[in-house]
């Protein structure tokens, strides 16, 4: 049991870390709102 709640853990943080990523390069869709987005996210930004 411990084995697959670690790999289901793993799992979301590796979903979580890759959405975060593609995130930094995107705008919002909303015209009205753009959350302010985490130091840490920035620094994955790509760099041009």
């Amino acid at each position: 049991m411990k084995n697959v709640k670690r790999a289901l853990l793993e799992k979301v943080a590796k979903t979580a870390y890759e959405t975060a990523k593609q995130e930094a390069d995107s705008a919002c869709l909303c015209f009205c709102y753009q959350p302010v987005m985490p130091q840490k996210v920035k620094e994955m930004k790509k760099k041009k």
